[in-house]
């Protein structure tokens, strides 16, 4: 029933305040003069969380949208609880105010830091030590050597500036406190070398703040070269010597800081490079640097940035994650940064994301055998598969993706099973890694002989069979036969102009080669980089199934057969030479090159494949995450950086063979094949299974062709996601059947 009003609403205001019926049991005025607030039903002494913490995150948000006068009002009415500490205040005051003068070592020993405050480990030690000669802080605070060279120049220069003149003599009496504590460091608990560390940290923070100021604000760049010499790498070097002690949650390193503000004297004022050390205008760097120091502040003293909006999204995310059937997929991948959605925060939200499900939307059946491997070219033009076929060495073929999956062409020459394929960079070239120790690279838009495998197609393309453009054994050229080479297995190529035109192939026989197209000639094997760089090495290089190199061509990521997976440092590797001495010398000079292990993953079982995210940009929270496919029936997401596993999926069937998985629809999925035939898509970051599909579980059909009475499963054993198109992807099984899905959003 409709809420009724006072028909009489003339001077409604000095009556009183309408109240609904719902709160008072009927239609109602109260005077305002008499209102009181309403009694809550949520009972704060049995919350779990914290009433001053409450009010202070209420206080921080109504600032940060404008309504200062009703958050000072809730700070007086809350018995003025405050957002910041008075300590803090007064740090961010003076730098908001370019005071830097006020600034000294007793403001900063006065702030509530996260880690521990060193003000309360200098009272302990003069307490401890009264007596003892040099151990008084607040005496060493005043004291300064005025027959110092440095000081008495800064008089003598700085005269046309006072503030600047007191800074500078301020900075470096704390540098002398400062120099006296590091020196004493060896009576110092963990806690209390943390506290150093951050409070040197928030000085050469404020210091290069002060150095861009001089240069960019006040335009002196004679007084920041004086500055810089005489003050700021002082407290550098201090930053330095702490470091060898406790790590820093700082950015950049000493050398990194020095080597930056060094640039900053030999850039023009209008550089581009400069664009991330100053941003503009003095007030944002100071901005900037408020928001620096925030890190190191104790949260119950300075409510972090934005710290209900994080919340609230964090609330957001979770009722989503509660609808397992549905997957986030945005119409516009930039939505999200563009915050065109809204959530209602007065209600749970059920989730909207789209519901997502995949049709199959073609079915090639060109090849006579077991697919057991398949590769999209990074274009997505082209897609390459290669078939367990014994009765003939055709068992490559390639699909013309835009030309309704037609063979565009057939590789001949591969007299083993190919146990792996691997397209260029630029899609031009394929390379096929068979059972046996010879590996064979294909120039895909070669000419060929014809041959007439799409005549069911209307308007069929003219397909051709063409040979390899080269080939190769890993001993060749090293004085070794042929029968003892080792095997090929697995392969990829780098990404970057600086090593355009190389490989690494793995072998299961202790061994990766790094291969270069241009000189057709093996560079290096890393087995034998590893024993010049590390003679007394023991562990033998290990049994290489798969490997991959990063898109940024720094880290080679090997997976091994003895159940654990390793990362190398390959970014020292020298660059492609262009001279026209570069085929007659191409092997790398091993002194030179130096291979690094970066980490190792202790999977501590039996795997299959191991897979990257499909990276179009380098985003830092995919760079380093690997998808390792596991025996008994499981998927491992690991980050190979940090060392830890990021998620498990569970579902599909794998004990016997060698199945593969991928990373799927801009990296959101993830997907693999399965003994049982059925295709597994899971989501990414939750690792819930978005959808099981029905892929290869038939039995192989009969074929006339065929004289074998080989026995076939109906495994699928591989899933690839198209690299430009994440609506397409296409599985392979035992049935020789290849299956091309497409992504449906509804």
């Amino acid at each position: 029933m409709p809420v009724e009003f006072n028909a009489n609403t003339q001077n409604h205001q000095q009556e009183g305040l309408f109240v609904p019926s719902y709160l008072t049991g009927k239609n109602s005025r109260l005077p305002t003069s008499n209102m009181k607030p309403m009694s809550s039903d949520v009972d704060f002494s049995k919350s779990p969380f914290d009433k001053v913490q409450l009010t202070k995150l209420l206080i921080d948000t109504l600032h940060e949208m404008g309504y200062a006068e009703t958050a000072i009002s809730l700070q007086q009415e809350s018995g003025g609880i405050e957002v910041e500490s008075g300590a803090v205040q007064r740090l961010f005051a003076a730098i908001k105010q370019g005071k830097f003068e006020h600034i000294d070592l007793e403001m900063l020993l006065s702030l509530p830091l996260k880690r521990g405050n060193l003000k309360t480990y200098i009272s302990e030690r003069n307490s401890n030590h009264p007596s003892s000669q040099g151990s008084n802080v607040e005496s060493e605070t005043t004291a300064m050597n005025e027959d110092d060279e440095d000081a008495m120049r800064i008089d003598n220069i700085i005269v046309k500036n006072a503030d600047w003149n007191r800074f500078f003599s301020t900075m470096q009496k704390e540098l002398t406190v400062l120099e006296t504590l590091v020196q004493s460091m060896a009576s110092f608990d963990v806690k209390a070398l943390t506290s150093l560390l951050d409070t040197v940290e928030i000085l050469v923070l404020i210091n290069r703040e002060v150095f861009l100021e001089l240069m960019f604000d006040q335009q002196d760049s004679s007084l920041a070269v004086f500055f810089l010499r005489t003050v700021f790498r002082k407290f550098i070097q201090l930053w330095e010597s702490l470091l060898m002690y406790q790590e820093s949650s700082y950015a950049l390193t000493p050398d990194a800081l020095l080597k930056q503000m060094t640039s900053v004297l030999t850039c023009p004022f209008d550089s581009a490079e400069l664009s991330d050390v100053w941003p503009r205008n003095a007030e944002k760097s100071r901005q900037l640097l408020i928001r620096s120091i925030s890190k190191y502040i104790d949260p119950n003293d300075l409510v972090p940035r934005g710290r209900l909006l994080t919340l609230l999204s964090q609330a957001i995310k979770y009722q989503n994650s509660q609808d397992v059937l549905n997957f986030e997929c945005e119409e516009d991948e930039n939505m999200a940064a563009n915050s065109s959605r809204r959530y209602n925060l007065l209600q749970d939200n059920s989730s909207t994301s789209h519901r997502i499900s995949f049709t199959a939307e073609k079915k090639l059946a060109q090849n006579a055998d077991e697919i057991w491997y398949l590769e999209f070219s990074p274009d997505g033009k082209y897609l390459a598969s290669a078939s367990a076929d014994s009765l003939t060495d055709r068992k490559v073929l390639i699909y013309d993706v835009e030309n309704d999956f037609q063979v565009y062409k057939v590789l001949g020459g591969n007299e083993q099973c190919v146990l792996y394929l691997s397209f260029s960079p630029d899609s031009k070239y394929l390379i096929s890694c068979p059972f046996n120790e010879e590996a064979k690279i294909y120039d895909i838009h070669k000419k060929g002989e014809p041959t007439s495998i799409n005549q069911e197609f209307e308007g069929a393309i003219i397909a051709e069979i063409i040979q390899p453009y080269d080939s190769f054994k890993i001993c060749e050229g090293e004085g070794i036969s042929n029968s003892t080479s080792p095997r090929i297995w697995c392969c990829d190529w780098f990404h970057t102009e600086r090593n355009r035109g190389r490989f690494a192939l793995g072998s299961p026989d202790r061994d990766v080669i790094i291969y270069e197209i241009a000189s057709r000639s093996v560079l290096c094997k890393l087995s034998q980089v590893l024993n010049s760089n590390n003679t007394s090495a023991t562990e033998p290089f290990p049994r290489v199934h798969d490997l991959k190199i990063t898109y940024d061509d720094k880290y080679l990521i090997i997976m091994a057969h003895e159940f654990f997976v390793d990362t190398y440092d390959v970014s020292n590797l020298p660059p492609v030479r262009h001279d026209d001495n570069s085929l007659s010398e191409p092997a790398i000079d091993k002194s030179g090159f130096h291979l690094f292990k970066v980490s190792r993953l202790s999977v501590g079982k039996r795997m299959t494949c191991l897979t990257i995210p499909q990276v179009k940009h380098q985003y830092e929270d995919q760079s380093s995450l690997i998808l390792i496919n596991v025996q008994p029936h499981e998927l491992q997401l690991w980050d190979f950086k940090e060392q830890i596993l990021i998620q498990k999926y569970y579902g599909q069937r794998q004990l016997q063979f060698i199945i593969r998985s991928c990373f799927g629809y801009d990296n959101k999925l993830v997907a693999s094949g399965s003994e049982d035939g059925k295709i597994y898509i899971w989501d990414r970051y939750h690792g819930n299974i978005i959808s099981v599909l029905h892929g290869h579980e038939s039995e192989r059909p009969s074929s006339s062709a065929r004289s074998s009475t080989k026995t076939f499963g109906r495994n699928c054993n591989i899933v690839v996601w198209n690299p430009a198109n994440k609506n397409i992807f296409a599985s392979g099984g035992d049935d020789g059947l290849i299956k091309i899905w497409k992504v449906v959003r509804g």
